[in-house]
Order: C-alpha cells, then structure tokens, then sequence
C-alpha cells in the first residue's frame, strides 16, 4: 500500500468518527432537498386536494368521518389540521402551513433512513448517506406532498421510526410508533406485524412482544377513543372498513396491477429507472442480508423493514390504484434502492486491492451516486389529472374560483371532486361527501338503510343542490335535470359545472 493509499484510509476513518456532523450534514442535505422541491405556485390536484381540504374542516373543529366522508384512516387529514391551527396561530396561510409541514416530515423520514442505514452499517456515516440518496433520488417522495397533506406518509415515516427503536430494543416505544402507520392507511399494519415479528426473535421474546402489544394497544386506544367520545366509532368502523372493501373491489381490473404500476412508474420516475432497477435487485439482497451471520445482532430492524416493505411491494401488485400508492411504492424502492447500494459498497471494500485502494473506490462510488440522484438540484416533477394536465398553477386555479364567486353567492353547492374549490373559494358544502366513487355510494347507501337503484340520483336529489361542481369527466345519472355552464378553462384547468333546470 502506497502512501497516498494510506493516507485517503486514514482521512476517511477520522472523517467518519464525527457522527455528529455527518447527521448535520445528512440533515442538512435533506432539508435543501425538500425546500428545493416547494413551489407555492403549485396546483391543488391528485387526491391530495381532498386531505387538503379536510385538514382544514379538521382545524375548524370537525370530526372526521361524522363531518366528512372518507374510507381513510385519518391521521392525515388529523395532522393537517394540526398543521392549519400552528400556521394560523402565527398568521400563516393555510395551504402554506400543510405544504412546509408535509415537506418537513418527509425531509423527517430522510433523516430516519439515514439513521437506520446507519445503525445497519454499525455506525458508518458514508454507508449511511448511500443508504438515503435514493430516497432523495425518487423526486416523485416529495414532489407529491409539496402539493398538500398526503396519506401514507406518516406511514412510511412510522415504520422507518420503529425500525430504529427496535434496533435499540425500546419495545414499548416500537409498538408505540408502528401502531401511527395504520392510521394514516390502514395497510401500515405490516409495520406492526413487522415490529411483532421481530419481537419473538428478541433473546427476551415473551417481554419484548408484551411490550409491543401494550403500546400498540395505547395508541389504538387513544385513537378509537377520540371517536367513540365524539359519537363517530360506527361512521369510523363502516367506511374505513366498509367502504374500503367496496372500494377495492370495485377497483376491478386484472388481479396483478403490474401494467398499471409500470405506467406510473414511467410517469413519475422516469429518469430514475436506475434506481427502480436497484430497488429490484434489492428486494433479493435484503432476503440474504436477513440470513447473513454478520447481522444477526441487526435482525430486529432488518425483519421490521422487511415485513413491512415486501408487505407494501406485494400489496400493490394486487391493489395499486394512484398517486399515493405510487408514492408509497417508491418510498420502498427507495430503500431497497438503498440495500443494493451499500450491498456493492461493501463488497468493493474485499475487492483483493490495496485497503487504501478499496477506499478510494468506495468514495469515487459514494461520489457518483451523489452525482447521479443530484440532490437539492434535481427538478421537482409536475402533477396532472384529467382536470389539471401539466401547466395548470394555482394562480389557474384562483382565476377559476373569482369567477364562480358572483355566480355561487346565495345558491346551493355541492362538489364531487374538485374540492379544491371548497378549499380556495371557501364556499359552503350541503353534504358529507365531497368525491363519489364506490366507496361513497356503499356508504351513502348504507346510511339511507340499504342498495339503491340509481345511488347517485338519489343523493342529487335529496340535497337538490343549484349547482354542482365535478370532475371534467363527471357523468350525471340519465334524467337529473342539470345543464352545464361555461366558466372558461384557465391555463387548461377545466371542470365541470351545472346548473339544475327548471324541468
């Protein structure tokens, strides 16, 4: 070994003993990655306007699932009403508050992966950072909650969360935060079974899964608790459950969704294939990393993330529906991403080179990936529905709002889909429902004591709005008296606006 090749081991080593800054550092990075992604001129579209809106009937004091339908859990839409009542108690605007907030947390759940590839490289800050820059790599992480408050995130972050604890055999504190995932959608429950798992390999397992139990229990408590005392547990159980199972049969389509999942995929990741493809090979890495003799004292955390993100792969192939679920499915690509990574990192460390050499090749590789995922630089992606494509602002959108003002005033409203309206125009809303797809009708059927023959006509009907606001594609039941009425298409937004006849 030369000096030089001597030299660049000895810097690295010392380097690497200041944890503290390389967490800063790590922090740092993800921060500027996230603002970078924030644009405030950004349209409400996606799913996401739906949560958007509720976190702000949230923060106005309404009860999820009483107040308003929807077949979530609602830690989302809980949150983003937390987020609403801290921006207004300092004077901030709504939709600025849920977006840094969001933004906040998923720079959160960078810092968490990087902490937990840290704990799995027992304590090397470099295999760390390989370990997080696909997840800054996936643009689509934070280019989706940069619109508004998103489902599944929280999730995400959670299991990341009880990986860690679990890895520092803090039991109580796991079952704790696994039990957060399910109630920001209701398949975090891999998380939980993740942490359960890992519990009963514990040396001490009969401990270790009764505390897991009992803060699981705790939070599961809390939760249900807030609407038992709010008179809305049969709302919660019926449309979580409910009208989720009919929601996703309804859903249709071929039994495996792998066509629709590569659409998205091309949609959303299209210049980060690389790292689809790594993401792939690390769903095989990581079954060998479970069995490896070397991290067996790392099995608790390893079990935890392979339990719940093969859970995550293996739901979407037979349910994967939108842009949430692709975001969710990216988050992890993004670690298995992370697992192929550092896979070849270590195994260019036993290449049968000079210790200097293999150094030197570990950071050239450390420096090409950092390259390539071009964090705090790369361009956050463009949001489209069939109601925004691609150039609509919120500016657009705002245009839109000013001119239904006049024509609303004094008239009966109901909205099913863009409720970004309700959110940006502050109009009033005649019903629960603010989207209707399979799921509503089940419940809306269900609350009126059973099937109906036209769901839809029946509920137009019953709240016999002056007008209602749709999606562009929005069809109405055959003779429901409601003309449409040109309100002009702003930068290429377009929705759907009628007015009832006087027939």
């Amino acid at each position: 070994m030369t000096n030089s090749e001597g030299g660049i081991r000895t810097s690295l080593e010392r380097a690497l003993e200041y944890r503290g800054v390389w967490l800063g550092a790590a922090v740092l990075l993800t921060v500027i990655h996230f603002a970078r992604i924030y644009d405030p001129g950004r349209a409400l579209m996606t799913d996401t306007r739906y949560f958007t809106y509720f976190a702000t009937l949230v923060a106005d004091g309404a009860i999820p699932h009483l107040d308003f339908f929807d077949n979530k859990t609602q830690l989302a839409s809980l949150a983003g009403g937390v987020l609403v009542w801290l921006g207004r108690l300092f004077g901030g605007d709504d939709l600025v508050s849920i977006r840094v907030g969001y933004l906040a947390l998923t720079a959160l759940g960078g810092v968490l992966v990087f902490l937990l590839f840290r704990r799995i490289g027992r304590g090397n800050s470099l295999i760390a950072l390989l370990g997080v820059l696909p997840y800054l790599g996936f643009t689509y992480i934070g280019s989706l909650p940069a619109t508004g408050t998103v489902p599944k995130l929280i999730m995400a972050i959670a299991a990341t969360g009880a990986a860690l604890a679990v890895a520092r055999r803090r039991w109580l504190l796991a079952g704790v935060i696994s039990a957060i995932a399910p109630l920001d959608w209701q398949i975090g429950i891999f998380a939980c079974f993740g942490v359960f798992c890992a519990a009963l390999l514990d040396e001490d397992a009969r401990s270790a899964a009764v505390r897991t139990l009992i803060g699981g229990l705790a939070v599961a408590v809390l939760f249900v608790g807030y609407f038992a005392l709010n008179g809305a547990l049969d709302p919660l159980f019926s449309q979580v459950i409910g009208a989720s199972v009919e929601r996703g049969e309804a859903a249709g389509g071929p039994f495996f969704k792998f066509a629709r999942i590569e659409r998205r995929i091309l949609w959303h990741a299209d210049h980060e294939l690389l790292l689809v493809a790594l993401g792939i090979l690390g769903m095989g890495l990581l079954l060998r990393w479970l069995v490896l003799p070397g991290l067996r004292s790392l099995r608790g955390p390893l079990v935890v993330m392979a339990v719940y993100h093969y859970g995550i792969v293996g739901f979407s192939t037979i349910d994967f529906q939108g842009s949430g679920d692709t975001m969710l499915l990216l988050h992890s690509l993004a670690f298995f991403a992370g697992i192929s990574l550092i896979s070849i990192f270590v195994a260019i460390g036993k290449l049968p080179v000079a210790p200097g050499t293999a150094a030197a090749l570990q950071l050239a590789m450390v420096a090409l990936v950092f390259v390539l995922v071009r964090p705090g630089i790369a361009e956050p992606l463009e949001q489209f529905t069939p109601d925004a494509p691609v150039g609509v602002t919120l500016e657009h959108q705002l245009e839109f709002v000013e001119g239904l003002k006049p024509f609303l005033r004094g008239k009966r409203l109901i909205v099913l889909g863009p409720s970004e309206l309700l959110f940006l125009g502050g109009f009033e809303h005649e019903s629960i429902f603010v989207f209707w797809n399979s799921a509503a009708a089940w419940e809306y059927q269900r609350l009126r004591g059973g099937p109906r023959r036209e769901p839809l006509a029946d509920f137009i009907g019953e709240y016999n709005p002056d007008v209602i606001i749709a999606k562009s594609h929005f069809v109405l039941p055959p003779g429901v008296p409601y003309e449409p009425r040109d309100f002009g298409q702003p930068g290429g937004y377009t929705v759907r606006v009628l007015v009832r006849t006087n027939e």
